[in-house]
């Protein structure tokens, strides 16, 4: 007999053959079982191939404990050896007890991370829009690929998507996919799962290689719904005309999705940045440094455009994306001083030399208001930055909290929901939606949206704090001090925590989380709500105070916004506080513990 004989003979006496008729029997009864559950459950049906990915990867498994071992009334044996062996006892051994855990953790850590996929999947489904929503006029970039196989020209296909996106943002009539949900969204689940997560009616996939000075840059617009590509196009040019390839690239997006261009969108994707070939390496190479989205990488791309701009000062894509470092130092619980001050001066010199920039507006809007504190020229700043690019999220953003500072809850909500139009599964948009819900006292709502970001990052921690703070206001200060413990190892978010423990009473633990602080001007947005929250009086108006003098970007919203400082509304120092920035205050009756 030869060795495949051989095999098929040892396979059918030790049962592998009816272990595999076992498990395809067994696997299809749980395909069909899952084919029915999941509409009950409210899951995608696209879900289901996990299913199938869990039961491919169960089968050798299976293979392999067959061969080795049997199931009898005596439980679980070894096989018995082949007819002339020599008899033994086919109890397991302590190497059996081994196999067998191995295999048992294998197939409990599959079947676990199958079902985690499930329910991230539907959690971002049920954040995303609705399907019957979708604007037929929206996009989404896909990461691009690099073609390039040094992993050093990684910045640079990143800041060649982040201005495909750009570019295609300054379209009023389209809607852009924000970068930060483009490149969350798990592109394995298909062109149409894809659209239906980000809510888009059409997707934008490509490629960039480059070779010393030529760029080749691919790109593919396809139908979300049908996964049918409408258009290709590769570009070859040098790396100093790469700006005009996102320009044509918009234009003819634009063009094929029937988006009506007006006389704005038309000028600005007709003209052509210009930025000198070194200075642009050097934007590129800085912006990959703030998406690290720490202080370190803030400086690092801040010193990267400083010594850029000292060789070529004409540059306004420089200027803005310094007065962005800057303004993301100075935007903070803990800001950098001066920070804010070094924004508006690069914003400035950008809108001197490009008045069509929309981030260079943006970054004098967070000037206005959240150093100068005047809020009629923040608000006109926001919104020309809007209008230069509609689809600028951290705009919507910011002006989201310019309207909760103003009391104007209804534009805030309808700022904050288009944040999560434009990114749909980014966690940040959606907790801080949440967060805006809480102050408005829909707490069904901030519950339900920062629960689906805890679903898809349990460790997110603006989710646990919005969850947190709903809580506290709802009084169930059980589940908010469960949510706000998570929270003591950070300190950017420990403040919140401490106030929950003050207004629950656990006055000692309040005051544990104040004494990790510094009682400097810097740490003052710590010391006030939890010395409200505390009842404190006194000491509240006082780091109020302190806080105003140092020009702390977020002291207004300390007096007016800050519900556990409401109940001092009344007191005649915080109305001269809050008369003095202008902002409305709310007479509230609840009292603090």
């Amino acid at each position: 007999m030869n060795w495949f004989g051989r095999l098929i003979s040892e396979l059918r006496r030790r049962r592998v053959f009816r272990m595999t008729a076992f498990y395809i029997i067994a696997s299809w009864v749980a395909l069909q079982v899952a084919d029915l559950l999941f509409p009950a459950l409210n899951i995608d049906e696209g879900a289901l191939r996990y299913v199938w990915m869990a039961i491919v990867a169960g089968f050798p498994l299976a293979v392999l404990f067959s061969w080795r071992y049997d199931i009898g009334a005596d439980g679980i044996t070894r096989t018995p050896p082949a007819d002339d062996a020599p008899s033994e006892s086919l109890g397991l051994r302590k190497t059996d007890y081994a196999v067998l855990v191995i295999l048992l953790g294998i197939a409990v850590f599959t079947v676990s991370t199958m079902t985690r996929q499930v329910m991230e999947e539907q959690a971002a489904i049920d954040v995303a829009p609705e399907t019957r929503d979708i604007n037929p006029f929206s996009v989404a970039v896909l990461p691009l690929e690099n073609l390039n196989p040094e992993s050093t020209e990684q910045y640079f296909v990143a800041g060649m998507h982040d201005s495909l996106i750009s570019s295609l943002g300054r379209v009023s009539a389209l809607q852009v996919t924000s970068r930060t949900s483009a490149r969350r969204v798990n592109t394995s689940l298909g062109i149409p799962q894809v659209g239906r997560t980000l809510g888009v009616a059409s997707v934008i996939e490509g490629s960039v290689f480059r070779s010393g000075n030529r760029v080749r840059i691919s790109v593919k617009l396809i139908d979300a719904a049908s996964d049918q590509q409408i258009w290709s196009e590769t570009y070859e040019r040098p790396f100093d005309d790469v700006m005009a390839i996102q320009s044509s690239v918009a234009r003819t997006v634009a063009r094929i999705v029937q988006a009506s261009l007006s006389a704005q969108d038309e000028a600005q994707l007709a003209r052509s940045l210009e930025i000198r070939p070194d200075t642009f390496e050097a934007y590129l190479r800085a912006m990959f440094q703030f998406q690290t989205e720490t202080q370190d990488g803030y400086r690092a791309g801040i010193e990267i455009l400083e010594k850029a701009l000292a060789e070529d000062p004409t540059s306004a894509l420089a200027y803005a994306g310094l007065a962005q470092g800057y303004g993301e130092l100075g935007h903070s619980l803990f800001p950098v001083k001066g920070a804010y001050v070094r924004a508006k001066a690069a914003a400035d010199k950008a809108i001197e030399l490009d008045p069509t920039l929309a981030e260079a507006h943006l970054a004098v809007a967070m000037y206005k208001q959240y150093y100068e504190w005047e809020w009629e020229a923040a608000e006109a700043s926001f919104k020309r930055a809007i209008e230069l690019n509609p689809n600028l999220v951290m705009a919507w953003y910011q002006l989201a909290w310019l309207y909760e500072l103003l009391d104007r809850k209804e534009e805030a909500i309808a700022a904050g929901i288009k944040t999560i139009e434009l990114s749909p599964i980014g966690p940040f948009y959606v907790s801080w939606l949440a967060g805006q819900y809480r102050h408005a006292g829909d707490y069904g709502k901030a519950i339900e949206l920062a629960e689906s970001v805890i679903a898809l990052n349990p460790q997110y921690p603006v989710a646990w704090m919005v969850l947190g703070q709903a809580y506290a206001e709802m009084g169930q200060f059980e589940e908010a001090i469960a949510a706000h413990e998570k929270l003591v190892r950070f300190r950017f978010f420990a403040p919140a925590a401490g106030t929950t423990f003050a207004m629950a009473g656990e006055e000692e633990k309040a005051r544990e989380v104040l004494s990790h602080f510094k009682p400097v001007p810097g740490n003052s947005l710590v010391f006030i709500p939890i010395h409200a929250a505390l009842g404190d009086v006194e000491e509240t108006i006082e780091w109020m105070k302190i806080s105003r003098d140092a020009r702390i970007p977020w002291y207004p919203w300390t007096v007016g916004y800050t519900k556990v400082v409401r109940p001092l509304h009344g007191d005649p120092r915080i109305i001269e506080l809050a008369a003095e920035i202008d902002v409305p205050l709310t007479s509230e009756s609840r009292t603090i513990k």
